[in-house]
């Protein structure tokens, strides 16, 4: 469903329309699309046996900046146990993504959803957004913005907790 917002700039009226993202996001209790699914430049790892935090990130975002040092943190701090990170991002253009990424260098794997075919399906209306997969491929947790130490504190216990079962 969509509906239609209307925004008055100056004198200007503009219309733009969104998309209604509890009829097509993702939530938890759902299992994650088969990521080959999607035309995304980068190489993709498998989800099985894996705890994967999917983050859906753009390089304008300033909270998408404060998360990518924390979320190489916990990449770092987990990834022997079984957890990684498939950074996810939305920008239109790749060269933008890949400036964003030569200034933090991160760790983990980050890929382009240059068709926005991924972010459209799951339903992505905040920057970050983000999606705590369990080892079989099910969305346990989902996470809109960042709130620093808040979300570092959440996520840790979710990574810690998934990695037990």
């Amino acid at each position: 469903m969509k509906e239609l917002l209307k925004i008055r700039i100056g004198g200007l009226a503009l219309l733009l329309a969104s998309v209604n993202a509890t009829a097509a996001g993702w939530e938890a209790g759902m299992d994650v699309p088969s990521l080959d699914e999607y035309s995304l430049s980068g190489d993709v790892p498998s989800l099985e046996g894996k705890v994967t935090l999917i983050d859906f990130w753009a390089s304008w975002c300033a909270p998408c900046k404060a998360a990518f040092p924390e979320m190489d943190k916990l990449y770092q701090e987990f990834g022997d146990e079984g957890f990684q990170v498939i950074a996810v991002s939305v920008d239109q253009k790749e060269r933008s993504m890949q400036q964003f990424l030569d200034r933090r260098k991160p760790f983990f794997t980050t890929v382009h959803d240059a068709s926005q075919k991924l972010v459209e399906q799951a339903g992505i209306q905040v920057m970050p957004t983000s999606f705590m997969i369990d080892k079989k491929g099910v969305i346990r947790f989902a996470h809109e913005g960042w709130q620093g130490k808040k979300s570092v504190r959440n996520l840790t216990e979710e990574i810690q907790t998934l990695l037990a079962e």
